[in-house]
């Protein structure tokens, strides 16, 4: 899943601070942790580093000068945040380090710096022939397990064996190819499979990046990369789709998606279950009747601006296009026990719609900004933060308010985006939307399990949106925690808990705690619950009929 931070005001605060990029030689392959009276505390000095900045050690105040890259300072007091000092290291609140210091550390390049490195050619064309992959083996596992057991078994595999699953990496690669491999060790023919290869400076020259959200600094950031990983990069900047065709009677075709690159942790939610949730489905509807084509597609790069769903529209005709009954999304579906759908499409966009959206933004944002900046300040100062060299480029809030609305305004399609998120935009329930939800509503009361129907899920972030403001019908699945059921010890070691839908929150995306086996251990059989209920919805939707 893409991660929409919450503080619009922190990505400003970003901008306005920004810093070049330094990862410090020597700093571990992954971000140390342990846990301290059920908190999650991870090491100052390695975090500070990841995120470009030195650090000097004030014993006499016990304090940690830290120094950005543009030369401000300001000073952390340890202990006044809720960690402490042991053999010589200073350990921080997890929450700390990924909320605080990266939201006001982090950086976003200058125009035209995104190319840091010389274009590099392609290097191993021959990667994907047909002649490397004739070696087939057996499935990982039998259709004659119960629904949703394929699934958690590929969640496992994955957690335990394909984490960090960062874009534009060989670890994405390597999962990519295992994908393949099961796909034909399920019996697919290498006819129906297609590696739809881009690179990131292609993707840069055609403009198919979300919004001109993709930069070389956040595809190497600590959030997306992770730390000391640099050699993970692949040297000619690839990343890929894996796109599985299964013929119906029709033409016409269901997409089915799911994104398989993931932040720096075992990504076990985010989102090997939605890789998972297709990895069943593909091996089950080889043994079913199904009327509309089925097109499976694995995204790569989802993590830095939805790239690989964006490519993938891109490279259809017009005809093609149209021949589109549905998306299905699938991500982060295993964040809870809470089984949530969005079935819908967007409005039309026209002019009486961008006026009607901006007046709403400009009205939302106004109050949002000032509430958030002034919280933003107080805790800094409660941590003891007192100088941060701050330099806001407007000057009042109703300026910065101005210059988000205008920037919008000029590009209709970033601000029906953000509009969505804030819940702006109504989704519209159309025909096919409507036979979905009645699809859900007939297998809630034949089965022991609930799906809710929460149609602005259509607009939660990751490759569905792609289609949705393509004009197509989108059914997102995700699977969501209530904000009521976290508990204290929980809470401390989530990277954000944001209500969404009213109530609902995602959990353990972006954290260490996005781990097959720690999952398991907070919610006992959930996954399992959940595979079995989205297995079985998708089921009913593949082999439906819809006007």
């Amino acid at each position: 899943m893409r991660k929409v931070r919450a503080s619009i005001v922190a990505l400003v605060l970003a901008v306005a601070m920004a810093m070049p990029m330094i990862v410090s030689a020597g700093v571990p392959d992954a971000l140390q942790i342990r846990l301290e009276d059920d908190v999650t505390f991870v090491p100052l000095r390695q975090v500070i580093y990841a995120l470009g900045a030195t650090v000097e050690w004030d014993a006499r105040n016990r304090a940690a000068i830290v120094t950005r890259g543009d030369g401000e300072i300001f000073v952390i007091q340890v202990e006044d945040i809720g960690g402490f000092i042991e053999n010589g290291v200073s350990w921080v609140p997890f929450i700390f380090a990924s909320d605080v210091l990266a939201g006001f550390l982090q950086y976003t390049e200058a125009a035209g710096d995104e190319y840091v490195s010389e274009r590099v050619e392609r290097i191993d064309l021959n990667l994907w022939d047909a002649e490397n992959f004739e070696d087939v083996r057996e499935p990982m596992f039998s259709t004659d397990l119960p629904a949703g057991t394929l699934a958690v078994g590929f969640i496992e595999y994955m957690s335990d064996n394909l984490g960090a699953r960062s874009a534009f990496t060989y670890r994405e690669l390597e999962a990519a190819v295992w994908i393949v491999e099961e796909l034909l060790a399920m019996g697919h023919d290498w006819d129906n499979i297609l590696i739809q290869e881009f690179t990131y400076w292609g993707v840069h020259d055609a403009g198919l990046d979300t919004f001109g959200a993709l930069y070389w600094g956040q595809v190497t950031s600590p959030m997306i990369l992770g730390i000391g990983r640099d050699y993970q990069l692949r040297a000619d900047r690839v990343s890929q789709n894996v796109v599985l065709t299964i013929p119906g009677q029709s033409e016409r075709k269901i997409v089915v998606g799911a994104h398989y690159d993931s932040p720096p942790y075992p990504s076990a939610s985010d989102n090997a279950s939605g890789t998972a949730l297709l990895m069943e489905s593909a091996q089950r509807m080889m043994e079913l009747e199904h009327y509309y084509t089925i097109v499976y597609v694995f995204f790569g790069a989802e993590e830095v601006g939805l790239i690989g769903a964006f490519y993938y529209l891109d490279s259809l005709t017009a005809r093609q296009r149209d021949n589109i009954v549905m998306m299905v999304n699938a991500d982060v579906i295993i964040e809870g026990p809470y089984l949530i759908y969005g079935a819908g499409s967007a409005p039309v966009i026209d002019d009486a719609l961008i006026a009607d959206v901006l007046a709403a933004f400009i009205e939302e944002v106004m109050d949002y900004i000032v509430m958030e900046y002034e919280f933003i300040m107080a805790e800094l100062a409660e941590m003891g933060i007192e100088d941060m060299g701050l330099v806001f480029p407007f000057d009042s809030f109703e300026g910065l308010v101005e210059f988000l609305a205008a920037d919008f305004a000029s590009d209709p399609m970033s601000l029906l985006f953000q509009a969505a998120m804030m819940g702006l935009v109504e989704p519209i329930i159309d025909p096919v939307a409507q036979q979905v939800t009645d699809i859900a509503a007939g297998l809630t009361g034949q089965y022991d399990f609930e799906l809710i129907s929460i149609p602005e899920a259509i607009a939660f972030s990751s490759d569905n949106l792609a289609f949705l403001f393509g004009g197509h019908t989108v059914v997102n699945l995700v699977g969501l925690e209530r904000i009521e059921n976290i508990d204290d010890e929980l809470a401390a070691q989530l990277f954000m808990v944001m209500d969404v839908f009213g109530g609902f929150t995602a959990t353990i995306l972006h954290s260490p705690l996005d781990e097959f086996h720690a999952i398991e251990a907070i919610w006992p059989g959930m996954m399992n619950a959940n595979l079995e209920a989205f297995v079985i919805f998708l089921e009913a939707i593949l082999t439906g009929s819809f006007s």
